[in-house]
């Protein structure tokens, strides 16, 4: 099952990453605002990034390849998502004041409800994964502490795993909830009450990459898949800051709350 899952989400993640750059290099014209908007947020999450690989002495492999590739996946992601919101009249990033005018307008918004209902989200979320741990007992299968649970030592250490949970977070919600369900709600032009659908689809597709790190394998997509329709809804009707901030407060908390022995995952 888990080899399954794994090459469905590898086969449907390639043809949407490949969708999305045929996309963007025939309209790259047209979006080219769109453009030198996703660089200025991917250029923050790329050094982010190198940092991380640099403090955590995984330089070779990755600044050489690995970072670059998926830098530019990110990029073309976020600028597609961006332009995909842009042209049904709605902004990506509400509260990012270099929103550089693409709908027009200036984009006027409180803070107050998104970064609230990220961290109730973040907060939910939390106490959800508690007790369905608590309830199942799940056990950290090898392939997740050979690539994540190295246990960090020195307080530099736990700098840097809070730092990449954070990267982490960032770049799932810019490609899966920004670039995948705004995409596909374009081409399929779901964007009325079928954008329910979209939001099922990314957040199903988010949610089968994370296979193979819990058993029993069920209880990882049961943890995240309601998350991720939250986070789809999150970022449809308050912008993509929110569910970024309420992914990397989750993400934050499940690591310190293993690390306290709150989260029992052996």
């Amino acid at each position: 099952m888990t080899v399954t899952l794994a090459l469905i989400h590898g086969i449907a993640l390639f043809v949407m990453v490949i969708a999305v750059a045929i996309h963007w290099f025939t309209k790259r014209n047209e979006i080219r605002r769109c453009s030198r908007f996703a660089w200025i947020v991917v250029r923050a999450y790329a050094i982010a990034l190198v940092a991380v690989a640099l403090a955590a002495g995984d330089a070779t492999w990755s600044l050489v390849v690995a970072l670059p590739i998926d830098i530019l996946r990110t990029f073309v992601f976020t600028a597609v998502g961006v332009s995909c919101c842009v042209a049904v009249g709605i902004s990506a990033f509400p509260l990012l004041r270099p929103d550089l005018g693409l709908l027009g307008q200036p984009i006027r918004r409180s803070l107050v409800t998104p970064v609230s209902l990220g961290l109730l989200l973040a907060m939910a979320w939390s106490v959800y994964t508690v007790l369905l741990f608590e309830a199942t007992d799940p056990k950290v299968t090898d392939l997740a502490k050979r690539e994540f649970r190295e246990t960090p030592g020195r307080a530099w250490d736990v700098v840097v795993a809070m730092l990449a949970v954070s990267v982490v977070a960032l770049a799932e919600e810019l490609v899966y909830r920004l670039g995948i369900q705004n995409y596909l709600a374009r081409v399929l032009g779901w964007w009325d009450h079928r954008y329910w659908l979209v939001i099922l689809l990314s957040a199903t597709l988010w949610s089968i990459g994370h296979v193979g790190l819990l058993d029993p394998q069920w209880v990882k997509l049961v943890q995240i898949f309601p998350a991720g329709v939250a986070l789809g809804w999150l970022a449809r009707k308050h912008g993509i800051e929110s569910c970024v901030l309420g992914h990397v407060v989750f993400n934050l908390g499940a690591f310190w709350m293993e690390e306290a022995g709150f989260l029992r995952v052996a």
